[in-house]
């Protein structure tokens, strides 16, 4: 796949140098003709010769026609340049190099989401880092919550896997689509940088935007003969200059007055226009990625049901059409120039106003409805990513068993690089698994590695496996404690009440049995305190409706049995020596570990001496 990719990329960056040459000769071109057509307009309105002033006007709208010309030009480029974005993400996906990516969803991280914390699914080098490709609040929201298993529906798991294969097989849909959906970030940058009153922080805007909401979008009667009478007062002057030999000065008081009627109204004209202001600029975008939706053909029912909501949408792709071609009309108001010679000659503002307002009382609702559907497919593309950067397989999710068994078959983890990762069998149906070993030997990477593969099966995504199958779980973890030093809580006491949430879950007999994973039980207090503790605590897990797996240190824990007299299932890991170097294969195995090597760390440190 990288090798197309790069051709892809190869091919945009020759053709983004070709249009950037057109584009200076034509931004050079643009200058020239203004410049004529400035010096004929103020020649012939000053000196009353209607030849120049005639040729003026010509070069006027040739001068509107290559600003248009050279604004495709530059919307050509913008698609080249997203296109380009997006082929490099997915080769860095595959290189390694995706650590580097902005959007890493950690404002989605909250203190209590312990479990995306500890697994690594938001934040940082985090699952939400690799695979997002959402680029709307709307996707980019969608997609953490799902990540997060806060939106986790497990009897649509199967139609959801189906969905996420279908798109993994249409890589160029995938691309194009995430392509038209950064483009729409593009321009709002470019439209925040040409209005300044946009520049305002979140919550200015989130009450500006309250505002925009209760806005009465009628267009006031009184706008009609205004309207009409800007473009017939110039017309009529322009006649007599040209047929009765008036003085051409005429046609600039003219042009003056209607300036002053077409921006005397202005702040009603704002808010009118304000939907145009906030969609109108990618509302073509919106309309090429629903246009994309209705061309391709699904099969799978998820995918199949979102596309005859967009084909099957009574007027949705009109109304997001009709707004674009709204937008494109508008867009000559950011040229200071232009706007004003078509505001001052025909009204210019009045018409935008009006076609604004008859969008609006028309389509009330249309952009929810498109913002909708266009994060759905964000979301799931960005999980159908996992399948085009790693090897995936589809796991299977027991939900209606009570047996606790893990079973998988060379399952590794999905933020690793898969060039070196090392994967693991595992068969795991005790209640309570201590797993033993020595540091860094691949203990809690294990347990993290069985953790977010079962968060992937559960949103229906493939998982980095040979085989897995898990039953539907509550997962809890333990892993990553921090001390909270403003709220009082300690290291120990915080792995206190994470560990108390799993026996308060597990004890209320609930109906889906819950997964414990904890990483170094008690590892804040003395060695004594430890492991009494732990063994109090792993006890009162293991005696209810859930599978416990903990890793420790203390291989006193090995010898624990739960409160029905059996003992705990031991694994371990360990390393080797080889010239004085420690070397570590990441291998779980059976039983308990019978070496130690935190003297050889420290002695490797220069910590101690031999």
């Amino acid at each position: 796949m990288n090798d197309e990719l790069l051709k892809q990329k190869s091919d945009i960056e020759l053709e983004k140098i070709k249009l950037d040459k057109l584009f200076s000769i034509i931004a050079a071109l643009r200058l020239v003709v203004f410049i004529a057509a400035a010096i004929f307009i103020l020649t012939g309105a000053s000196k009353g010769n209607t030849p120049f002033l005639i040729v003026g006007i010509i070069c006027a709208f040739i001068f509107i026609y290559l600003v248009k010309y050279h604004a495709d030009i530059d919307d050509k480029l913008l698609t080249l340049k997203t296109k380009s974005n997006v082929i490099k993400r997915y080769v860095m996906r595959n290189s390694g190099e995706w650590k580097k990516f902005e959007d890493n969803g950690s404002e989605f991280l909250t203190k209590e989401d312990t479990l995306s914390y500890d697994l690594d699914i938001l934040g940082r080098s985090s699952l939400f880092q690799l695979i997002c490709v959402a680029h709307t609040d709307e996707g980019r929201k969608r997609l953490a919550n799902t990540l997060s298993l806060k939106n986790l529906d497990i009897d649509a798991v199967s139609e959801r896997y189906e969905a996420i294969s279908e798109l993994t097989q249409k890589a160029d849909f995938m691309i194009d689509f995430e392509s038209t959906s950064e483009r729409i970030v593009e321009r709002r940058k470019k439209d925040n940088e040409r209005r300044m009153e946009l520049s305002v922080n979140d919550e200015d805007k989130q009450e500006s935007d309250k505002e925009e909401k209760k806005i009465d979008d009628t267009f006031p009667l009184i706008f009609y003969p205004l309207m009409i009478l800007v473009p017939v007062m110039n017309i009529v002057a322009i006649v007599m200059v040209l047929g009765n030999g008036i003085n051409p000065a005429r046609i600039l008081a003219t042009f003056i007055l209607g300036l002053v009627i077409t921006w005397w109204p202005k702040a009603v004209q704002d808010k009118l226009i304000a939907p145009v202001y906030q969609y109108g600029n990618t509302a073509k975008d919106y309309h090429k990625m629903l246009k994309l939706l209705a061309e391709v053909k699904f099969d799978s029912k998820m995918l199949s049901e979102i596309n005859e909501r967009v084909a099957s949408k009574d007027g949705l792709l009109k109304a997001i059409k009709d707004l674009g071609k709204i937008g494109v009309f508008n867009n000559f108001s950011f040229n200071p120039l232009i706007h004003m010679v078509l505001a001052g000659f025909t009204g210019w503002d009045y018409y935008i106003a009006l076609a604004a307002s008859r969008w609006s009382k028309k389509n009330k609702g249309v952009f929810e409805e498109c913002i909708d559907i266009i994060g759905r497919i964000e979301e799931l593309e960005s999980i159908a990513v996992l399948g085009l950067v790693r090897e995936t397989v589809k796991p299977v999710i027991n939900c209606e068993t009570s047996d606790l068994k893990l079973s998988m078959k060379s399952v590794y983890h999905p933020l690793l690089d898969p060039e070196t990762v090392i994967a693991n069998d595992a068969e795991l149906d005790g209640d309570l698994t201590v797993i033993t070993g020595s540091n860094m030997s691949g203990k809690t990477t294990f347990m993290r590695t069985v953790a977010i593969n079962m968060v992937l099966g559960f949103i229906g995504s493939g998982v980095c496996a040979e085989s897995f199958e898990v039953p539907y779980v509550k997962l809890f973890t333990s892993m990553r404690v921090m001390d909270d030093v403003s709220g009082g809580i300690s290291t120990f006491y915080a792995e206190i009440l994470r560990i108390k949430e799993m026996a308060e879950y597990v004890s209320s007999d609930p109906e889906i049995p819950a997964l414990c994973l904890i990483d170094e039980i008690f590892k804040g207090t003395n060695s004594a305190d430890r492991i009494v503790g732990s063994e109090k605590a792993l006890k009162k897990l293991a005696a209810g409706n859930a599978m416990v797996i903990v890793t420790t240190h203390d291989f006193e824990l090995c010898d624990l049995t739960t409160e029905d007299g059996k003992p705990v299932d031991n694994y371990h890991f360990e390393e080797q020596y080889e010239n004085g170097a420690l070397k570590f294969d990441y291998k779980m195995r059976n039983g308990r570990c019978t070496t130690r090597n935190a003297m050889a760390i420290l002695k490797m440190a220069g910590l101690v001496q031999s």
